[in-house]
């Protein structure tokens, strides 16, 4: 068995670098076949729009699995933050800034919850973060009494859908800005070499020197901060908060990251690869809904992406058994 794993491990280190862009550049070319409008000003605008909030979830839950362990509250974070921050105008009257700091709270907060269950009660990260999204969720449909709650608000609709740099959204500018810090800390910091030191072996990277804990810690923390940030995007774009808004960024958000060629046993990629898989994600529903593929099609075939790109990128040789 051992030739096999080594030959997976093999292509794996292959096609985690070049294969996210070839297929990146492929989609691109029959799309734009399909249909020419795929390429036009307002579909690269839009695409940037979805894209945004994706980039800045899948950015968080790098470094989580850079580390070799999961986050599967992402998208009931966005979600709470969404509905708080529907509530919150709605029925509290805050105005756009207050609602901004909120989310970004409640974010941190589920994050260093998370942290909490895993650090201090040594749960495994999946448990611990499935908890999470269960009570999370179940919140979230209290809190939105499980109904959509609309509002209009213009300066928190800005935040999102307005542009100070040309036509350009505000959304594609700040998780462009979120993601270009986070690459630059994950790259160039002593945090983001710990992330893949702890993910390469986390009894060697605490012989090391490195603060284990902390690190983890605050590695959860900036996730639940960032989709404390999708979820401010996401409930600015679309001036309602649903108790399910957040869910397909799960799923997505895991597929963009192994795609860019982190390995969801953490220790290989980086926080810098997270952008390709998310283009590769972004552009590929995109095509498909300009091309008139119904979205339940589609998420099926994100579903099979994430199957593929874990088994290119997993170390098998890590792995002590296989259920």
């Amino acid at each position: 068995m051992q030739p096999i794993s080594n030959y997976f491990n093999r292509q794996g280190a292959l096609l985690s670098t070049a294969g996210p862009v070839i297929l990146l550049l492929g989609m691109v070319i029959i799309f734009t076949f399909i249909n020419p409008r795929f390429l036009s000003w307002i579909n690269l605008f839009n695409l940037m729009r979805q894209s945004s909030i994706l980039l800045v979830v899948a950015t968080g839950m790098s470094f989580v699995i850079l580390m070799g362990a999961i986050d599967l509250s992402v998208g009931a974070i966005v979600t709470l933050v969404g509905v708080s921050a529907a509530v919150l105008v709605t029925q509290g009257g805050l105005n756009a800034f207050s609602v901004a700091v909120s989310a970004l709270g409640i974010g941190a907060l589920c994050g260093a919850l998370n942290a909490l269950l895993v650090l201090k009660l040594r749960l495994p990260s999946f448990v611990a973060t499935l908890g999470t999204m269960t009570i999370v969720g179940g919140i979230s449909t209290w809190i939105s009494g499980g109904v959509t709650v609309f509002f209009r608000n213009p300066d928190l609709t800005w935040i999102a859908s307005g542009s100070i740099i040309g036509r350009v959204p505000n959304s594609g500018v700040l998780a462009l800005i979120i993601f270009a810090l986070a690459s630059f800390v994950g790259t160039r910091s002593q945090f983001g070499r710990s992330l893949s030191a702890i993910g390469g072996g986390g009894v060697t990277a605490r012989l090391s020197g490195i603060d284990v804990l902390r690190t983890k810690a605050f590695a959860f923390i900036v996730s639940g901060l960032l989709c404390g940030t999708a979820g401010l995007l996401l409930v600015s774009r679309t001036s309602t908060g649903t108790a399910h808004m957040g869910d397909d960024l799960l799923l997505q958000a895991i597929a963009a990251v192994v795609m860019g060629g982190t390995a969801l046993s953490g220790g290989s990629g980086g926080v810098h690869r997270t952008l390709t898989g998310v283009l590769v994600i972004a552009v590929f529903q995109n095509g498909l809904t300009i091309a008139g593929i119904h979205p339940y099609v589609q998420i099926m075939v994100t579903g099979m992406i994430v199957i593929l790109s874990v088994t290119i990128t997993l170390d098998r040789s890590r792995l002590a058994f296989i259920k």
